[in-house]
This record gives structure tokens, sequence and C-alpha cells, in this order.
């Protein structure tokens, strides 16, 4: 049912298609960063970061896309590499900061990514090519057209990159990351049907293959995979039925299959095939004027086999219910709970309530609480493939968050954002890396820590300074500590990114033109993981419109050329181990004929 935003008891952002587009966004890091969420990227993988944590939910049109298994080396809470996920056809992305697991399973500890792709509007075909620093060569088409109710939307892309640059944070030089070169190919469909009184059939298909490097050249040698390189085949449709979409409703049953076929060449020489069966279905009910029922069934098999040690797989059935009331003087109530009964982990239930307070029209304060669930990967509890060595006696990691917030406009075109949080989490997993011991390699593994606390402040505030100008400000406090049997109290977990995350957003529209710039800093980081305990990077972006069908633009990534890391070590080598690109240009066209 249709909600306000004064409504909504929650820290959301929202990133329009306007935005991507002005911003030339050709990955979906590079959109999330612009919103001050923080990034953990080592090589060509990249994991979203909300709340102070990596266990964050990836959705497609509200469709799961985390696999249950390690997808990213030494990584076992990411479920999805966001490097590998296509931008053309995106309409928005949502962001929700907090756990979600009441609505959504395993998985959404920090929040839920939701990524919404966008259905054909009038007959259109559009072009566009880029080309900058180290040989990035970049081609898109996307064309799109309506006739009877029936829309097509189709987009195709293709990448590739050489190896990138970097500045040294020992000697200052200009070092070049080896087995960092990009390789990749993007195509999705749309077909979609409306039929009368809001009810709507839509068929997604997505297709993405890349052939990318993977290579740890700063690591310890044991790790550095000198000419490794990867192959990951990527083949998804899901086939939806929308109903009451005339009412604001969100009625809808998917059935859907995802699969992927990972290879790793001349580096952890691994394979690894996957695919997932489900369906989803959810309903809204109104009761009563001031009465809400939000109500659905998920089911999921999905299936692993790495052709070494691992080849099984599991299934998982759900079933959610949300009540939302609206009560006297303009207060509402959420409540929710999530019931899981998955073949290998068991069962578990996972609840969150929201109080929301609507002060005026533009303002609203909010608490909520909420529990949470991460289960353990199949790779985490069965792989035995001479790297890593799985541990069957894993438990969930699980947890409760609290949160605090505010949504308001202050007048003159200013909007505040501002939330703080608590979380407990107890069966934290950490993973122990191999190494080499006196009688040989000793495997890897993941293991239960006792304890984990993240205590927490996210604030965003924008501001129209004029037509022309824009500006928007944000800063993310962490402070996230762990506590195991090897020590007595909570101590500071020092592979945390961000514990102070800045960023400055200018942004100037006039006639053909406009620009943006992009400040992002961090500070507090640990020595013992990172190379320094802050950085300032600068973007930019520069559009100018040639006609109303073409466009040409001129993109700078960290223009200070500043020597910083988005990863720590994690164990495979010293601080620096995972090197971000130096100064980079980009120069691109788009027409639309």
């Amino acid at each position: 049912m249709p909600v306000k935003m004064s409504e909504v008891a929650a820290n959301v952002t929202v990133i329009t298609q306007e935005e991507i587009e002005k911003g030339g966004f050709t990955s979906v890091p590079d959109i999330l960063s612009k919103s001050n969420v923080d990034l953990r990227t080592n090589g060509n993988n990249t994991v979203p970061v909300l709340n102070g944590d990596d266990r964050v939910l990836i959705l497609v049109d509200g469709r799961r896309m985390n696999w249950d298994h390690l997808v990213i080396s030494g990584n076992s809470h990411a479920g999805i590499n966001l490097d590998v996920l296509p931008v053309k056809n995106i309409e928005r992305i949502e962001i929700v900061r907090g756990p979600a697991s009441s609505l959504y399973g395993s998985d959404a500890v920090g929040g839920i990514i939701n990524i919404i792709t966008r259905k054909a509007k009038t007959p259109s075909t559009s072009i566009s090519s880029e080309f900058g620093s180290w040989g990035l060569r970049r081609y898109s088409l996307t064309t799109e057209g309506r006739e009877n109710g029936i829309g097509y939307l189709i987009t195709a892309e293709k990448k590739k990159r050489d190896n990138f640059e970097y500045k040294s944070p020992k000697t200052g030089k200009t070092i070049t990351s080896q087995d960092s070169q990009i390789d990749q190919e993007f195509m999705t469909m749309k077909l979609d049907k409306e039929f009368s009184n809001g009810n709507s059939l839509s068929l997604d298909i997505e297709h993405g293959n890349d052939e990318s490097g993977f290579g740890i050249p700063n690591a310890y040698s044991f790790w550095q995979y000198p000419g490794g390189y990867r192959k990951i085949v990527d083949n998804n449709v899901a086939l939806t039925y929308h109903w009451g979409q005339n009412k604001g409703s969100e009625n809808f049953f998917r059935v859907y299959r995802n699969t992927t076929e990972q290879e790793y060449f001349k580096s952890l020489d691994s394979i690894a095939n996957l695919y997932s069966n489900g369906f989803n279905w959810q309903e809204n009910w109104q009761l009563s004027k001031g009465h809400t029922l939000t109500g659905g069934a998920d089911w999921r098999e999905e299936h692993i086999d790495d052709k070494v040690s691992i080849n099984k797989g599991y299934t998982n059935k759900a079933l959610f219910l949300e009540n939302r009331w609206l009560l006297a003087n303009n207060w509402s109530v959420t409540a929710g709970t999530r019931y899981d009964d998955h073949s290998i982990i068991g069962s578990n239930t996972t609840s969150r309530v929201t109080v929301n307070k609507e002060l005026n029209t533009t303002t609203n304060v909010y608490a909520s609480w909420g529990q949470y669930v991460k289960n353990p990967t199949l790779f985490d509890l069965f792989v035995d493939n001479g790297w890593t060595i799985g541990n069957p006696n894993l438990k969930p990691e699980e947890g409760t968050t609290t949160t605090l917030g505010i949504n308001t406009k202050l007048g003159d075109g200013t909007k505040l954002q501002a939330s703080i949080y608590s979380s407990r989490l107890k069966n934290a997993l950490e993973f122990m890396a191999g190494k080499d011991g006196d009688s040989g390699y000793i495997p890897g593994y993941y293991y239960n820590v006792s304890n984990e606390k993240r205590q927490g402040l996210d604030l965003n505030l924008s501001r129209e300074l004029s037509p022309q100008w824009n500006v928007s400000v944000g800063y993310a406090y962490n402070k996230t500590e762990i506590k195991d049997s090897t020590s007595a109290d909570y101590i500071a977990y020092a592979r945390n990114t961000q514990p102070n995350g800045y960023r400055l957003n200018v942004q100037y529209d006039q006639d053909q033109w406009d620009a943006g710039l992009t400040l992002r800093s961090a500070t507090g980081r640990s020595r013992a993981e990172f190379t320094s305990k802050s950085y300032v990077t600068l973007d930019m972006v520069v559009n100018y419109k040639i006609n109303p069908d073409t466009r040409v633009y001129l993109k700078g990534y960290n223009l200070t050329n500043k020597a910083y890391e988005l990863s720590s070590s994690n164990g495979y080598g010293d601080p620096g181990t995972y090197p971000m690109p130096g100064r980079n240009f980009y120069v691109g066209v788009e027409h639309r004929m």
C-alpha cells in the first residue's frame, strides 16, 4: 500500500536513473560510492558495507542474488561480487540500512540493496562508447519499445581494460598491478505485458561473461598467482506476475532460476558450478483503514558442484508476515516475523518491530529493533580442496540491531537523514588464512568468534543552493569490536575499512552543461591492516549535451593520485595487499537514434 516518506521508519537512500546518467557511472560500485556506501575492493571484486557490516543482501527487483558459496576468495560474508552486475538497465537503486531478515531471511544483516530494473517506455535505441586510462574501451547498446501493452527492453555491453596502475605508498612510484585486467560482457532483456486493473507479467533474462584477471601481486608469495585469471558465466531468468498495482500494492508471484559457472586458472585452480531455483510470493491486505498486513512465502533450492569436494545442495522454505498499524496522533507501528526451515542448518525465526512518529508532513522520527541471521555457506561447512578445510560445526551468525533515526526537510531545499545504531552478534564468522607449517601447508578454515558488537552513526545532509547548484555532505561512524576465546574483553576490529567516513558532493546544472565533484575520505583506520590511517580522494564528471539526443562526457577518478586501499590485507599479505587505482580519466559519447 502507498506509504508517505514521513511514514518510513528506516534510513533509506534512493539513487535515481537521472543521477546514474549524470554521473556517467559504468559499474554498481561507482554508483554506490556516491551515496557514502562503504566498499571493500580487492582486485576485481567489490563488496558493499552497510552499518559497518559486509553481510549485505543484494536484490534485483526483489529477487535474491546472493549465493551461499565463497564467490569472493577470503570473504564468506559476500554473496555476490558487485562488479559483475550490469548497469544499463537500472531504473533506481534502493539502499536500506539495518537488518531485514524478518522479510528476506539470511544475509540481510547490515541492510539490503535492491536494484530496480526499468521497463520499456517510448521506442528508442541508444549507443555509447567510452575510452580512457589503461586502454579501457566500453561499448553499449540499449533498445526499447512498447506497443499494444507489450514492452521490450534489451541492453548489451562490452568492457575491456588492461592492468591498472597505482601509486606505491612506500616509494611514491607508479606500479602496474599485474593480472588486474578486465574483460566483461553483459546482456539483459525484459519483456512485459500490461493487463487491466494494474496487473502485469514480466520476463527478465540476464547474461554475464567475465574473463578478467585474478591475481594478488602484493600478497605473500604463496598467494600471488602470476598470470592468474578467471572465467565466470552468469545466466538468470525470472518470470513475475504482479497484481493490484493500480492500488499501489506490491503483490507478486515469481519463479526464477539463477546459474553461475566459475573457473579460476593459474591461481586457485578451482571450479564451482552453482544453480538456484526458487519462487517468491508476496501479497498485501488492507484489513482496515489503519491496518495493513503483508505476507508471503519463499522457497529456494541451491546446489554447488566444485568438482573436488562439494557436490550437494539444500532447500530453504520460509513464511513471513508483517503487520502495520496507523495509530492516533500520527503514530505507526510495524511488527513482522519470518520463519525459515533450512535443510542443513535447521530452522530459525527472526522478528522486527518499528515505531514511527510523523511530526509533520516533512519530518518523522523512528525507532526499530530487529533480529538477523547469516547462515554459514556450503563452502564454509564442507570444502576440502587443499587450500581450505570445511568446518561442519559452524553455527549461524545471529544477532539484533537497535536503530534510532530522523528524516526531515529543514526548509530552503535542505534535507536531513540521521540514524544511530547498536548491533550485537554472536557466533560471528572469521577466516583463518592457510599457512606453511613444519610438515607442509596448513589449510585455512572458518570459525565462530564468540561475540561481535557494532555502534555507529549515519548522517546525510543535502541542499539546493540555487536552481544550478546542489550540495550534499555525509558522515558515517562505525566502531566494531570482537571478543573470542583468546581475549578477556572486546578488542577493536582492525579490519574496519571506514571507522570514520566523509563524503562531499557538489552538482552543477546549467543549460547543456552539468558537472559533479565528489570528495570521499576515511580516517581512524588501523596501520596493522592499512598503509595509512586516512585517505582523501576526489572524483569528477562533466557532461555536455550537444543536442537532445547526444551527449559527451569526461570522468576523472582519484584526481589526487592517492595511494590507498578499500580492503584490508585479510591475512594474505602486509598492509597494501589490495591497492586502489591511481589517477585515471575517461571520455565518452552517448547518442539516441
